[in-house]
């Protein structure tokens, strides 16, 4: 670069002020990631600033990097985002020039600190100005922890890692990440703080302490509901350090405590579930059904999704622009056209419908888009259908329930290999997921010939109002010649769908899209002794 002007050298000053901060002062790679991003930037080169000249230039990536089966750029691009936003909600709230790094770019803004409007400061929000919120809304803040190392230079550490903390909860979708830092009087959850955190309407609080002993380190973590002042999740993480591995230590404990935490499955919207199943219907908002979905979708029954969509339904009156609402709704829809429930003669043109509109309200929304994608999935429509997943992969799927869902989907459109990885991935996580996710495992492994293996993914298969685990282990119990254990799963499955054998392949292949599965799948039924009707039915197109 030419000698710098003026301006730039103020630029370059406050790089300099942020990498010297607490904030990023741990975090080597982001100043490296921020240092490469302002440097193009500020020599007028911003234009070639794409993901692999980052990739290969500041993440030491090969000449072969990938982006769409390596995303570390879009992953750090989102951490350092959320970075600035924290540190200019802190350390550099008075500071004269702003970075701000726009989503869908990657170069750098620079801002004199009174242009800088709330909207360009991201997702972790101040406290001392809260907007009025529903009780339940999901609004967390993370305290300081303390320092328990018995050295005063690993404070850098500890201070990192609620920062840490509190980016990784900012990537979730259903969290509000508040900035504690206005109440922040001491690192306890003390009166004052209750007191403080009410009236800035923060429903929960993250409190914790650091110990280092030779080399193992011990981070204890506690999640406050602010509400009753009741702990209610705890967590000890021991890790062995090295100078070398203490920042990915840091990382890798925020991402578990993230996953733990904020997915849907999670500590902080069960809990806000259970709360929400508690209140009276007149009592309810566009937040209490939203959690009503979640419940549902986590314990699937047909109770809990008549509860949902009739809150649903409440909610989109009382909310008409919520997106999110929309699409959930879509979804129960969906689910129970797909399913042939009950009283489902007009489910499908209801979800398409509310998916349809949901997209136009959220199109960012990840939630909207892998409903939107179960829209196009259930209609058959196939390209629109990998259009909205390849949307989706390019987001943030930080939870196993979205990375399942879409890999779950892929599988059943035939794309095995990489649905089965996605699958993977979600299902290695212990944070939960929904149990309808063997379904394709157990296919991935059936439509290989390797019923065995098959046969083991079948019996997780276990949701009680669903016909689709009986019929699953009835066919590869068929395949296996395995008649006499057959029957009672021949019998549940009639149980739950007494007209299955009229309508078997229209069925099967509401959700596997390959006929080739569809007919395998209707052999090993037929050679456990179920007697199909129609097993050349067309399958009916939408």
């Amino acid at each position: 670069m030419a000698d710098p002007s003026k301006k730039d050298q103020e630029i370059i000053k406050q790089v300099d002020r942020i990498c010297d901060s607490p904030e990023f002062k741990a975090k080597k790679r982001l100043c490296r990631f921020l240092r490469f991003i302002v440097d193009e930037t500020l020599s007028g080169r911003d234009k070639e600033l794409k993901g692999y000249v980052i990739a290969t230039s500041v993440f030491d990536r090969d000449k072969d990097f990938d982006p769409e089966h390596d995303p570390i750029v879009r992953i750090q691009a989102g951490r350092l985002r959320r970075s600035l936003e924290i540190y200019y909600l802190r350390k550099g709230r008075n500071d004269p020039i702003h970075i701000i790094i726009p989503r869908g770019a990657y170069k750098a803004i620079f801002l004199p600190a009174a242009e800088v409007n709330t909207s360009q400061r991201g997702t972790i929000r101040q406290v001392d100005t809260p907007p009025q919120r529903s009780t339940s809304d999901p609004t967390i803040g993370v305290l300081p922890f303390k320092n328990l190392t018995g050295d005063p230079d690993k404070e850098y550490f500890v201070h990192g890692f609620a920062e840490e903390l509190a980016v990784e909860l900012a990537q979730y979708e259903d969290l509000i990440v508040v900035d504690c830092q206005p109440l922040r009087q001491s690192s306890s959850v003390s009166e004052d703080l209750l007191k403080n955190a009410q009236k800035g309407n923060i429903h929960f609080v993250l409190e914790g302490s650091v110990r280092l002993e030779e080399d193992t380190i011990t981070l204890v973590i506690k999640l406050i509901d602010l509400h009753n002042n009741e702990q209610i999740w705890a967590e000890r993480f021991q890790r062995n350090v090295s100078a070398n591995n203490l920042v990915a230590v840091q990382e890798e404990i925020a991402q578990n405590t993230g996953r733990i935490l904020g997915t849907e499955y999670g500590i902080i919207l069960q809990h806000l579930s259970q709360e929400s199943l508690r209140r009276k219907p007149k009592q309810l908002d566009t937040y209490d059904a939203i959690l009503r979905f979640y419940y549902y979708e986590t314990h699937m029954s047909r109770e809990l999704a008549i509860s949902a969509m009739n809150a649903l339904e409440q909610a989109i009156k009382t909310d008409p622009n919520c997106g999110i609402a929309h699409a959930m709704l879509a979804s129960l829809y969906g689910n129970s056209y797909a399913l042939d429930a009950p009283g489902s003669e007009d489910a499908l043109e209801k979800m398409v419908s509310l998916a349809e509109r949901a997209f136009k309200l959220e199109p960012n929304s990840v939630r909207v888009n892998i409903i939107y994608a179960w829209k196009c999935f259930i209609c058959n429509e196939r390209e629109r259908f990998l259009e909205a997943i390849d949307r989706c992969l390019k987001m943030n799927l930080n939870t196993p329930l979205r990375m399942g869902s879409i890999g779950f989907h892929l599988s059943l459109y035939g794309e095995w290999e990489k649905g089965k990885e996605l699958l993977d991935r979600a299902m290695h996580y212990k944070t939960g997921y929904p149990l309808y996710f063997y379904g394709a495992t157990m296919l991935y492994f059936y439509r290989n010939h390797d019923y065995e293996s098959a046969w083991r993914e079948s019996q997780n298969y276990q949701i009680p109002d669903l016909f689709w685990g009986p019929m699953l282990r009835a066919a590869v119990l068929g395949q296996l010649g395995r008649f006499d254990e057959a029957q009672p799963e021949i019998k549940h499955l009639t149980s739950l769908k007494p007209d299955f054998k009229h309508k078997a392949k229209y069925l099967i292949s509401l959700f596997v899209k390959e006929d080739d599965l569809v007919q395998v799948i209707i052999d090993g039924l037929v050679k456990a002794g179920l007697k199909i009707k129609n097993k050349e039915m067309i399958l009916e197109k939408f």
